[in-house]
């Protein structure tokens, strides 16, 4: 868009794009269950009652021309149960980003739930990082590392095994003009990749700040759905350095 100006060829099916100075943070804790099921969809089943959210700082993008920018993404581990499909992998409640550009690639073209927000790049003192996302200078959350450590030999093996394929699961969205419902509402798989370098462990704490209306007026009522959720128990912390390579060509429809 604007379609009338023309655009850009569509790559082969094998094409990735690459995120060559990739530092991700993830925080995950066990919450309510009967709660965080209401917002998976139907056709998707929640696997454990927890919460996934995964700050990324992205440097040195191909796509943007070397460009940068930094995401917030709240996640579940879920599965698809389809007629065709089925698999698992982390169905995609929301992600913040700070740039244009890439909220509306992921929105229209993939159908990852992309919204804006400004997010500061990570912030270090010694073995301590922090990070905020705020909108029109009203932070709705704080995001801790505290005591990070080198994690020891298996446990970076095993990282990175776990990352080599990523199913990002996630829901596709496109509004009627001038009337309600969809044009497009359906289930949708990304697949990506990392290749991890290094990783860090520590512990860590996740801090929601609710806004009113006022403030926010666009996102209030998802950051109040994510603040309500309780904080039962908070895994390690996990920092990793590497590689981010998405295959948007390699994404479609789940039947």
């Amino acid at each position: 868009m604007p379609a009338h100006f023309g655009g850009f060829d569509c790559p082969g099916p094998d094409a990735a794009l690459y995120y060559r100075d990739a530092v991700s943070v993830t925080f995950t804790y066990k919450t309510n269950e009967n709660q965080l099921s209401n917002y998976v969809p139907e056709g998707f089943e929640l696997l454990k009652p927890e919460l996934n959210i995964s700050y990324s700082q992205f440097r040195e993008i191909d796509w943007m021309a070397g460009g940068a920018y930094n995401l917030v993404q709240v996640s579940v581990p879920a599965r698809f149960n389809g007629k065709r499909d089925q698999l698992e992998g982390q169905f995609i409640l929301v992600v913040w980003e700070n740039k244009t550009a890439p909220i509306l690639g992921g929105r229209e073209e993939t159908g990852i739930p992309k919204i804006y927000a400004d997010i500061e790049d990570l912030h270090t003192v010694q073995q301590n990082y922090y990070t905020s996302a705020s909108y029109e200078g009203n932070t709705f959350l704080r995001l801790e590392m505290l005591g990070a450590k080198p994690v020891d030999e298996q446990t970076l093996k095993n990282i990175k095994g776990s990352v080599t394929t990523i199913n990002a699961l996630g829901w596709r969205y496109i509004p009627k003009v001038g009337a309600p419902g969809a044009d497009l509402s359906q289930p949708i798989l990304y697949p990506q990749g990392a290749e991890i370098y290094s990783a860090l462990a520590g512990s860590g704490t996740v801090k929601w700040t609710q806004l009113s209306w006022e403030q926010n007026p666009m996102q209030w009522h998802i950051i109040k759905a994510l603040a309500e959720l309780p904080m039962l128990e908070m895994a390690p912390v996990i920092m990793t350095k590497g590689m981010v390579i998405l295959k948007p060509n390699n994404g479609r429809v789940l039947e």
